[in-house]
């Protein structure tokens, strides 16, 4: 499972981050990746809001651990 792990990133770039793999994955056809944002913190706190405007994201669940989030990607059609 591809993964992306955000933390020493700022805000701004870990939003930067995220949507470029996560378009990256979506491209490749990948279904699930891991997004690791720490147990708190901002990016974590904000992770959910930028999950929710990402057309290409299905659904996510947090992690047995609680440091990150399991992220199910879309189809390409």
């Amino acid at each position: 499972m591809r993964k992306l792990d955000l933390h020493g990133f700022t805000l701004e770039e870990a939003y930067e981050e995220f949507t470029d793999f996560i378009y990256s994955a979506y491209q490749d056809g990948i279904s699930k990746v891991e997004i690791i944002t720490g147990k708190s913190g901002k990016i974590r706190q904000e992770f959910p809001h930028w999950s929710e405007s990402s057309h290409q994201i299905q659904y996510i669940e947090t992690s047995w651990h609680g440091g990150s989030f399991i992220v199910k990607i879309e189809k390409k059609y």
